[in-house]
Order: C-alpha cells, then sequence, then structure tokens
C-alpha cells in the first residue's frame, strides 16, 4: 500500500519503479538477480541517496541533453538525450526531490543532495551588439580578400574581428594559426614567411642537436626531470584524434621531440604537465614538426596560457579573474566571500584552475575549444579574454553554486561534472557580451586597468575612456594609476583617467 505522497507513490506514477532484477540502496544484486539481467547490464541505484542530479540541456530548444547522477563517491553515470524527454524529466525529478527533503529533520545536515536543471540562455541585451554580424566562419573567400597580391594584410585588425567572432574555417588553419601565434608578422610577404620558415628550420635543427649532445650526467637529468614524464604523457594525449591514433603512430615520436626539444632550450621552465595537451591540436593542424615547434613557442608566450599551476603567471590570472567575478558577478563573488568564514581557500578559485592551464580543452568539445583559442589568439580589444570566457562559465553555469550555498570542494565538483556538456557557443557570445559591458563601464578598478593595456594601442582606442578608480592594496605606494592608496590616505578619493 503506498502512502500518499511518498517518493514511492511519485515512482509508481510515472513507471519510475526499478524492475525485480534491480538492487536498491547499494545492495548488491543476487546471484538469481544477475541472471536475469540483460547483455548489456543495467544501472540502478536508489537516487535520495545520490550526491547529486543535474540535467543539462545542450540546446536552446531544450530537445537534447544530458541527466548527470552523481553518488557520493563522486562516481557518475551519463544519460545522454538526442531526441527530447528530459524536458518531462525534470519536473519529475523536481518532484523526487522535494518528497525525498521533505521526509528529512530540518535540523539534518546533508549538505551532498542537489538537484538541478541548467537551461543557460543569453539573451539579446547580454550579447555584443556586432554579434550578428559574422555569420560563418573565415573561410577561404574571405581570408584572401584580407591579403595583398603578395600576401602581407595591411588590415590584420578586422580580419582579427572576424576571427574573434566566428573563428576559422578549419581548412585554413594550417596556413592562419603561425600568423595568430605570432610566428609570422602579418605584415610579412609569401617570400619573406618562406625565409623566416627555412631560417627557423635551421635554428631547430640546432636545439635538437643541442640536446642530442648533451653529457651522460646531462642526459639522466634530462630524462629523470623530462624525458620520462613527456614519454607518459604523449601516448595517452589525444589518442581519438586520428592524427595521433594507432600503434607505432610516427605523429606521437613527433609531438615528444618537439616538447623535449622545448624543455631543452628552456630548462627554467623545461616541461610541465598540460603542455602535450596544448601541443597535439596545433602539431594536428600545422603537421610540420619544425613549424609545429615555432607555433607552440608562440603559444607559450601568450598570457593566455599558464605554463604550471604553480606559477606566477596563475597567481597574475587569479587575481584577474578574481576581480572580474567581483565586477562581472557580484552575486557569485559575494557567495565566495561567504564561503571564506569558514572555507579560507574559497577565493583560490580551485575550479577556474585546469581552464587556465589547458584554455578550456578538457571542459569542450574539440571544436568548441578551438574555436575559443582562435577567439584569444585574436587578441580583439583585450589579451585576456580567457578570463572572460571564465567569467562567461560562471554567469551562466554558476547559479547552483549560489542557490545550494556549495562549499568550495563542491564547487570543483560542480564545475568538473560539466566539462563536456556546456554548450560552447553559448559560452562564447556570453563572454563577447561580457568584454563589450566591461569596455562601456564608466569606471573600473585599478586592479583590473591592466587589462585594457595591451593589443597594440590599447583595447579603449574607439574615444571611450574609463576611469579608474584605486582599490588600494599597493603595500603604502601610491597608485600606479595616479590615485593615492586609500589605506594611507584614507580621505582620498582617487581615480584617474587610463593613460
Amino acid at each position: 500500500m503506498l502512502e500518499e505522497g511518498t517518493p514511492e507513490q511519485l515512482a509508481h506514477a510515472h513507471n519510475l519503479t526499478f524492475p525485480d532484477s534491480a538492487s536498491l540502496s547499494g545492495r548488491s544484486p543476487s546471484r538469481s538477480s544477475m541472471s536475469r539481467e540483460s547483455p548489456c547490464g543495467q544501472f540502478s541505484v536508489d537516487l535520495s541517496q545520490m550526491r547529486s542530479l543535474r540535467l543539462l540541456f545542450s540546446n536552446r530548444e531544450c530537445t537534447c541533453g544530458q541527466l548527470v547522477i552523481a553518488s557520493r563517491e563522486s562516481q557518475y553515470k551519463i544519460f545522454h538525450f538526442h531526441h527530447g524527454g528530459l524536458e518531462r524529466l525534470a519536473p519529475v525529478l523536481g518532484d523526487f526531490d522535494f518528497l525525498t527533503r521533505g521526509k528529512k529533520s530540518k535540523n539534518e545536515n546533508c549538505p551532498y543532495d542537489h538537484f538541478s536543471v541548467s537551461k543557460p540562455q543569453v539573451s539579446a541585451e547580454e550579447c555584443h551588439p556586432e554579434e550578428g554580424l559574422y555569420s560563418t566562419p573565415v573561410d577561404e573567400e574571405a581570408w584572401r580578400q584580407y591579403m595583398n597580391d603578395d600576401g602581407s594584410i595591411d588590415d590584420d585588425f578586422q580580419l582579427r574581428k572576424a576571427i574573434f567572432f566566428r573563428g576559422l574555417d578549419p581548412r585554413l588553419r594550417r596556413e592562419a594559426w603561425p600568423l595568430l601565434l605570432q610566428h609570422y608578422a602579418f605584415s610579412t610577404t609569401f617570400e619573406e614567411r618562406e625565409q623566416i620558415r627555412n631560417d627557423r628550420f635551421l635554428e631547430y635543427q640546432d636545439i635538437r642537436k643541442q640536446r642530442e649532445r648533451m653529457s651522460p650526467a646531462e642526459r639522466e637529468a634530462f630524462w629523470r626531470n623530462v624525458e620520462c614524464t613527456v614519454e607518459k604523457d604523449v601516448v595517452r594525449t589525444d589518442r581519438t584524434n586520428p592524427f595521433y591514433a594507432g600503434d607505432d603512430n610516427p605523429n606521437i615520436e613527433i609531438m615528444k621531440n618537439i616538447l623535449l626539444n622545448y624543455a631543452a632550450c628552456n630548462p627554467k621552465l623545461g616541461y610541465t604537465q598540460g603542455m602535450s595537451d596544448l601541443l597535439a591540436p596545433v602539431l594536428a593542424e600545422i603537421q610540420d614538426e619544425s613549424e609545429a615547434f615555432w607555433c607552440f613557442v608562440g603559444l607559450m608566450q601568450r598570457t593566455i596560457f599558464v605554463s604550471s599551476p604553480k606559477d606566477g603567471d596563475m597567481d597574475l590570472n587569479l587575481e584577474y579573474m578574481r576581480e572580474l567575478l567581483r565586477l562581472m558577478t557580484p552575486r557569485f563573488y559575494a557567495h565566495l566571500e561567504c564561503q571564506c568564514e569558514h572555507y579560507p581557500d574559497a577565493l583560490e578559485l580551485l575550479f577556474v584552475h585546469r581552464w587556465l592551464v589547458l584554455c578550456f580543452k578538457r571542459e569542450f568539445a574539440e571544436p568548441e575549444a578551438l574555436q575559443m583559442w582562435e577567439a584569444c589568439w585574436a587578441r580583439y580589444q583585450t589579451d585576456w579574454f580567457h578570463l572572460f570566457l571564465g567569467a562567461a562559465i560562471v554567469a551562466l553555469y554558476g547559479g547552483d553554486v549560489v542557490d545550494q550555498g556549495m562549499r568550495p570542494d563542491e564547487m570543483l565538483l560542480h564545475f568538473s561534472s560539466l566539462a563536456g556538456h556546456m554548450d560552447g557557443d553559448l559560452v562564447l557570445r556570453k563572454a563577447r557580451g561580457l568584454l563589450h559591458q566591461f569596455r562601456l563601464l564608466p569606471w573600473i578598478p585599478c586592479t583590473l586597468a591592466s587589462l585594457c593595456e595591451l593589443c597594440g594601442s590599447g583595447m579603449w582606442d574607439s574615444g571611450h575612456v574609463p576611469v579608474v578608480e584605486c582599490r588600494g592594496g599597493h603595500g603604502g605606494r601610491s597608485c600606479p594609476y595616479g590615485g593615492q592608496d586609500p589605506v594611507a590616505s584614507p580621505d582620498s578619493t582617487a581615480t584617474n583617467h587610463v593613460p
């Protein structure tokens, strides 16, 4: 006899009851029940004992997406919906969540039970006003229109703008990426690029020969500190990509050589895990060892990538990220500050570290991730667009963090579980909108003033010059943008225009 309003009645009404052969509440199935399972096996759990249930919609029509079930041991089961049905499941699981919570004592401490439905959207008002002007990626025809007959590009600003909004046709990457990664200047001609290519090929061979001439002691240290790690990483990197698939694939050896040569000529940096993830797409698109090496050098020299989770670049990126979240997502930032009362590491933004080290490669499908890379490499209006991508993810997918009062470890689990299930195009549109909103601010804190100093003459080259307000924290020194440290001079109001 089912009691009215119980989870059991809900399951019966919606045909959610498990078959006799299913295992419940974590109990092991009996031998007889196992014999009745289908050849593919069955997945069955007690939903009331799960850590979280999350519905992620992958398109605006809400016809496809994923149901992600997470156990208390952080094990996941993902169900993919391609032809509808997920939107009908949302109210059912919502009722189930309500009923199970209703049976618990109000004083019971059960911080892990989370149910959420993710339908992120970006309104027209939130988008960059030029969002609709570029409908397709830059293709061969458009690419040639930006070039002179000799191959030089005079107006690289408009080209970079088009790439920023829509990316590149994949067939153009072999030619365009060396320019975006500053292996060649946009102003160089076909003939000049060929000369640079030849010169750097010889330079690359010298780097390789120098590595091979190491003394026995140097070779032993290099093997211990670099080569053994590289060998382990390359065989696990992007093996689903046809360019690296199969046994004894020569491209794996090429990737290894590039990483070893890079570490040899940059001994202070050496090799850190994650570099192979960054190199793999570059080599797969460029398909030339020497040229891929120099593109990788350009990539690693950019502010967009962080070479190590513990290096100074990471600290700088996290500092900017915190300030950007404070400015653009104040509700989320207030939650972080509130968590600091009990968890001092809340503002360390642990969920952001992988985004920065791998530039979102693990968070999105490769086509979307590479379009994000190209948007960052385009250096349109800022060299720090990756931070706006991170802020966009928080703005679109961070609501549950605040609503459910998640702790720092739960935030990390929340954003990690979103990997592969976020809408990359939506995140890009939101990020471009945030950048536009940032540009229109009448003032910005001095902690973010450096975001407008790069890209040649600066991102504020349209005539709009924001006021910089000093937020202090300069150790008693004067504000680098002209204001006095409020700590040193409490009565002063320090503002200045960006130079």
